[in-house]
């Protein structure tokens, strides 16, 4: 017996792709969603012809309600349903704070934190009909271990923590385990796919030199721990299916997270004291 259907957005290419290729291994239908159909086309062909199972491509900009609801619809028709659902489409831009737009915040919020929010409520009645449902958001190594030049990529993958720390109490009556990936640096046309995806409004080169060093320069292990997105998203589908929480696809990060839980538990017995003492 097959063990379900899974949704990929974000899944024509990187580590979306590289989620459904471990999905489709495990026997899962497979849909991927990209905003670029013709390549999710592409990669769902060959998903099915390698591993035998069934697949289905859908253009979906995860920044239109309508295009993420018809998504929904047509997995449920054409699949059955979903019970594996990855919320993965993120864009980036790289560079220093003043010379951000307001149109390139716009932009990165509503595609990265709004377009999670659509997935999610998009899909919920078909997870709530699941048996095992799982749903699980993609955020990025750099919210555990910042870098400079990041600020809009990293407030909107805060964001995305914060929805699904929200969430998963929110649908634990419901059964369904949400779980947050934290993937490091990884060989992806993640840059590329932004570019491709950003409006016209937003200008400027989506990863100037002098900004990506400074980044790189501010967190080294970006650089250290870069990896393909196979290797990254091997044991992910796994674990969402174990219901862990979170999950840190690779890297050393142990180091600058307990130094950063140090800092906020001092924080935290101060207010402590404080209330105490009041």
């Amino acid at each position: 017996m097959a063990p379900g259907t899974a949704v990929v957005t974000g899944g024509g290419s990187g580590f979306g792709l590289a989620l459904a290729r471990r999905c489709a291994e495990r026997g899962f239908s497979v849909a991927l969603l990209d905003i670029d159909g013709e390549r999710a086309a592409a990669e769902a062909e060959a998903l099915a012809a390698e591993h035998g199972g069934r697949t289905l491509a859908l253009a979906v900009d995860v920044a239109d309600t309508a295009d993420v609801e018809r998504a929904a619809a047509r997995v449920a028709a054409e699949l059955g349903g979903a019970d594996l659902v990855f919320s993965n489409v993120g864009v980036q831009q790289i560079g220093a704070l003043e010379g951000f737009s307001d149109e390139a915040w716009a932009w990165m919020l509503q595609v990265n934190v709004v377009g999670a929010v659509r997935v999610a409520r998009s899909f919920l009645p078909l997870l709530r009909a699941s048996e095992r449902p799982r749903l699980a958001f993609t955020a990025s190594a750099s919210v555990l271990v910042p870098a400079s030049r990041l600020a809009a990529y990293q407030a909107s993958k805060f964001a995305v923590l914060g929805l699904a720390e929200t969430l998963r109490l929110e649908l634990a009556a419901d059964g369904i385990g949400v779980s947050v990936i934290f993937p490091s640096g990884m060989m992806t046309r993640h840059l590329e796919s932004s570019l491709a995806a950003r409006p016209a409004s937003v200008a400027g080169d989506i990863a100037p030199a002098e900004d990506t060093r400074a980044m790189l320069e501010s967190n080294p292990g970006f650089a250290r721990d870069v990896t393909t997105a196979d290797d990254a998203a091997r044991d992910v589908v796994e674990e969402v299916l174990a219901g862990e929480p979170y999950i840190v696809t690779h890297g050393d990060l142990v180091e600058p997270v307990l130094e950063h839980l140090t800092l906020i538990r001092r924080a935290v017995e101060r207010g402590r004291r404080r209330g105490q003492a009041g």
